[in-house]
């Protein structure tokens, strides 16, 4: 059984629905990650309703120059219902930059904080902000740390500094795509014990669906292709990304 470690939803989707559809293809287990103060009810309300979904709570870096210190103990109270087991998405998007970069190390750095301070793991949005991603967390890095860099991008030497501070890294539907090569090349660096697979559905559907609306049923395609670069069985893998999974957010 497989498990979406990173997906959205939102107010109005058939939740429901989506989830049938996506343990008919063998996913039992999502986390819903919530990206702004105001969609964190929702996907808590979903987490609790909804049987093998996890929720996660925190600030895009679109969003960050929503950033107001004071919110914080929102996100905390949130935190600490059942069902809700990481901060994140939260991070570094030099790409869009549709925050300010300086307002986005600042809340990146806060929400950082907030994750040692619950014990909660964080998932990381990281692109084309690497240099300042990974001085932010290695300054604040300590041993109790547990955090994820979803939707992997980077090279083999970003991944290897990662690794070195225990990351954990995530990767999906990019791997199919024709043009990926250097994603698949990172994704021989990564050791089976740090591996998780999503699909950041509805975004980065994988091929041959490339183009749709991506959802959580998909995920064997990408497990699929991340199988065969590894050289492992479906099953084999399914148990040990699943594993991984209930490992970084406290659910083993």
């Amino acid at each position: 059984m497989f498990f979406d470690t990173h997906m959205h939803l939102r107010p109005g989707d058939a939740a429901a629905e989506f989830f049938s559809q996506a343990r008919t293809q063998g996913v039992s287990s999502f986390l819903l990650a919530g990206t702004s103060l105001q969609d964190a009810e929702f996907v808590c309300s979903q987490a609790a309703v909804e049987e093998g979904v996890y929720a996660a709570v925190g600030l895009h870096p679109h969003e960050a120059s929503q950033f107001e210190a004071s919110q914080l103990e929102q996100y905390a109270a949130f935190l600490t219902r059942p069902k809700v087991v990481a901060v994140g998405e939260v991070g570094l998007d030099y790409h869009y930059n549709h925050s300010a970069p300086e307002m986005q190390r600042l809340a990146f750095k806060a929400f950082l904080q907030l994750s040692l301070h619950t014990q909660k793991s964080l998932i990381i949005h990281c692109r084309d902000a690497f240099d300042d991603c990974y001085s932010i967390v290695k300054e604040q890095w300590n041993p109790g740390l547990r955090f994820v860099l979803h939707s992997f991008t980077g090279d083999v030497p970003e991944a290897e500094k990662w690794l070195e501070l225990g990351a954990y890294i995530s990767f999906n539907g990019m791997l199919t795509f024709k043009k990926a090569d250097n994603i698949r090349c990172s994704l021989q660096a990564v050791p089976l014990e740090r591996l998780l697979l999503e699909t950041d559905s509805p975004y980065l559907a994988p091929e041959p669906y490339r183009g749709k609306s991506n959802c959580s049923a998909y995920l064997p395609k990408i497990a699929e292709k991340m199988a065969a670069i590894k050289e492992l069985p479906l099953q084999e893998l399914a148990r040990i990304t699943t594993e991984n999974a209930k490992r970084l957010f406290g659910l083993a």
